[in-house]
């Protein structure tokens, strides 16, 4: 996986095959040509295209500059994800591709070290990608903030195809679709377990507390408003149920810079509705975004001191 630094919604994360497939045995064994041909499936929007090494680098330093030798791109961006260098934010990282976000990611939503909940968002049939807009689906858990339940354990069901698809993946069919195909013989029932109470706890007490110091900004507090995307890196094929206390979850992203209260969306001023406000929100989620703002406040002025 390669991201650039300042995308948005997915826009510029990039899921890239080897389309010969050839890999080498351990990695470092081998190098891949500018000629060697790629599969390369954007998270925006899940579509797919095939460009050669040195188109892609291309894309990634000249975007659509004419001559530069990126070709034809189908992507809603612009490329050059390296413009105005660092100082701009443009910035390239790579990441080792986690099978199991078909599984779905975890996306915590903290306030400082509080967590308010926790989303569960599972790609698409057939894709690869949970950003929103895709066709990916949204299981809300509230951790006591809004309702008296707190995180537990979480379970997901899929019917899941038996045999791979072309890029190597178990991907699974729409949940209304999938007894008829597990009638057919082409796809299985799976059911995954996630403790998030667990997880949160691990999270909360044990990892934040050296998060700053890990990302070398030990002088630098923990945001205010934040969320940590978590991913299932456990071994194994995607879909094989994997014990609790075996389990492994890695963090893909970390966002602190475009986080919202969704709750508040009645109130976003669009081309259609340009003068909504507070008063636009119905009564129950404005209840709700209060308490969310409460515990804004109330960690803010902790870290104030005051």
């Amino acid at each position: 996986v390669i991201k650039q630094n300042r995308g948005s919604s997915g826009e510029g994360i990039w899921i890239i095959n080897l389309k010969k497939g050839d890999y080498c045995a351990a990695f470092g064994d081998a190098s891949v040509e500018d000629s060697d041909e790629l599969i390369l499936m954007e998270a925006n929007d899940n579509h797919v295209e095939e460009h050669t090494v040195g188109e892609f680098i291309a894309w990634c330093i000249h975007g659509r500059t004419e001559g530069k030798g990126a070709g034809e791109w189908k992507s809603k961006g612009t490329g050059k994800y390296l413009e105005g260098g660092k100082a701009a934010g443009g910035q390239l990282t790579d990441q080792r591709f986690a099978c199991r976000i078909l599984e779905g990611e975890l996306r915590f939503n903290m306030v400082n070290t509080v967590c308010l909940g926790v989303i569960h968002k599972v790609p698409a049939p057939g894709g690869m990608s949970a950003v929103g807009g895709t066709g990916s689906e949204y299981f809300y858990y509230d951790n006591g903030i809004i309702s008296d339940s707190k995180l537990g354990t979480a379970e997901f069901t899929a019917y899941v195809q038996k045999e791979k698809s072309a890029d190597g993946n178990y991907h699974r069919c729409a949940t209304d679709e999938g007894e008829k195909k597990v009638e057919e013989g082409t796809h299985e029932k799976k059911t995954i377990s996630i403790d998030l109470a667990a997880l949160c706890k691990k999270f909360t007490e044990e990892d934040c507390p050296v998060l700053m110091g890990t990302l070398g900004l030990a002088e630098e507090p923990i945001p205010l408003w934040w969320t940590a995307d978590m991913i299932n890196a456990s071994l194994g094929e995607c879909w094989t149920a994997v014990p609790v206390a075996e389990q492994k979850w890695v963090v893909g992203e970390f966002n602190c810079s475009c986080v919202g209260i969704s709750k508040c969306l009645p109130a976003y001023c669009k081309p259609d509705t340009p003068n909504v406000s507070w008063k636009d929100i119905p009564a129950e989620e404005a209840g709700h975004a209060t308490k969310y703002g409460d515990i804004v406040g109330k960690e803010a002025a902790a870290m104030l001191k005051v």
